[in-house]
């Protein structure tokens, strides 16, 4: 049996990083630290310079307690907009989450997510930065790809 997974070329590192930097939402994957069971959460993005991107998460969440247990998660990004979902490209990123400077954030944050003015400077809420290790990009049909840190990197 041939191998699914292509080797990774230019083609593949520039849609990863164009899903990447076009990110502003997408399926936060935790792990529970009471029972071990994986957790899903939507969330909130903002994609850096580096290859990394901003989470706005509140304390009261239960992603944030999965993640102050361990900090190790995974990112689900696509494009799907209408159409069939199977079809539409989607990245898969192995992260690890770290404090980030709120204050420093902040304009860039709410450019990109105008809504969160009303809720920025709560207590709860925190800055974190999900440092990307590595991922996993289907590109559309029969089009799978491994990727590292450095393949995100400009």
């Amino acid at each position: 049996m041939t191998d699914p997974i292509r080797p990774t070329d230019d083609g593949a590192r520039r849609q990863a990083r164009r899903l990447r930097d076009a990110a502003r939402h997408g399926v936060l994957g935790v792990l529970d630290p009471v029972t071990g069971r994986p957790q899903l959460s939507r969330v909130a993005l903002l994609p850096t310079r580096s290859a990394d991107l901003l989470m706005l998460v509140s304390t009261l969440s239960r992603h944030w307690t999965a993640l102050e247990a361990d900090p190790r998660c995974a990112l689900m990004l696509d494009e799907t907009t209408s159409g069939d979902p199977m079809a539409a490209p989607r990245l898969s990123l192995d992260a690890r989450a770290l404090p980030a400077d709120k204050a420093a954030a902040q304009q860039d944050w709410l450019a990109a997510h105008p809504g969160a003015e009303i809720y920025y400077h709560f207590a709860d809420f925190r800055l974190l930065r999900l440092e990307v290790e590595g991922g996993f990009l289907v590109g559309g049909f029969g089009r799978a790809f491994h990727l590292t840190r450095a393949d995100f990197e400009n």
